[in-house]
């Protein structure tokens, strides 16, 4: 038997205090035992409610000011000890479950490399929004969970001449939006690691792509494990009247380009 947790929880905040708290409040709430997983917070900034309950948990605080979002998520992932790996922004908040979720899902298939969930949007002061302004990932056949093999997947894309990632939007729309509701095998980061550290941007894309170019099966739920928050500091393209519906249509267009 081994000490080591099994799973390796990676927050991150740059610049932003406010909602931090939150989001570590949630993983304290957690079903799993706590023996099961670890904290690294990697933030640029020391703040009085956040850094307690850090030490009161017996997490671990990591500094980086790095700019590239790569090399951001890379200094939590060169603490990280735990066999599978998954992510918190900091505006972001799990439900109590996720966590015992993931641990369940990656222990049942030893081939599992990558898990995805779906979310509720809430507002700025934690509130389930009815019309979220963004679509949801949802499953397009095949129900809820489903489990794809990658090498399933290849051999259907060569056939009809598409690319892998493209076959597995497919699948599930949305299949890699949002961080904070993914979770992956660490040594499938591990072996991108040098093109991890050349990433300024959209990590939670990286994460899916690396996956599919490992190989193994995807975890796919339309559980709604995380609770996704729109604020102001987390679409900043145009100012627009919130809640109105060129808001919404900015913020749809922002993922297709991404």
């Amino acid at each position: 038997m081994t000490d080591q947790p099994y799973i390796s929880v990676i927050v991150t905040a740059y610049n932003r205090r406010r909602y931090l708290p939150f989001a570590l409040k949630s993983l304290e709430a957690q079903t799993l035992p706590k023996d099961k997983f670890e904290v690294i917070v990697v933030k640029n900034f020391e703040d009085k409610e956040s850094d307690s309950i850090i030490s009161r948990s017996g997490w671990r605080s990591v500094y980086s000011n790095e700019s590239y979002q790569g090399r951001f998520y890379l200094a939590g992932l060169e603490e990280a000890s735990g066999e599978v790996v998954t992510f918190l922004d900091d505006d972001d908040v799990y439900v109590p479950e996720r966590l015992e979720a993931i641990y369940k899902a990656f222990t049942s298939y030893d081939r599992l490399v990558y898990f995805h969930n779906s979310w509720a949007v809430i507002d700025e002061n934690g509130n389930v929004l009815e019309r979220p302004p963004l679509p949801t990932p949802k499953n397009l056949v095949g129900g809820s969970p489903i489990i794809v093999d990658v090498d399933r997947l290849r051999r259907l894309a060569k056939r009809y001449n598409v690319s892998v990632i493209d076959l597995a939007l497919k699948v599930r729309a949305g299949a890699w939006y949002n961080g904070s509701s993914l979770a992956v095998r660490r040594g499938v980061l591990e072996a991108d690691a040098h093109l991890l550290r050349e990433l300024p941007n959209i990590f939670d894309a990286f994460a899916l792509a690396s996956s599919l170019r490992a190989g193994g099966l995807l975890y796919l739920t339309d559980e709604r494990l995380t609770l996704y928050r729109v604020h102001g500091e987390n679409w900043s393209l145009t100012p627009v009247d919130k809640g109105s519906k060129e808001e919404a249509r900015l913020r749809h267009a922002r993922y297709i380009l991404l």
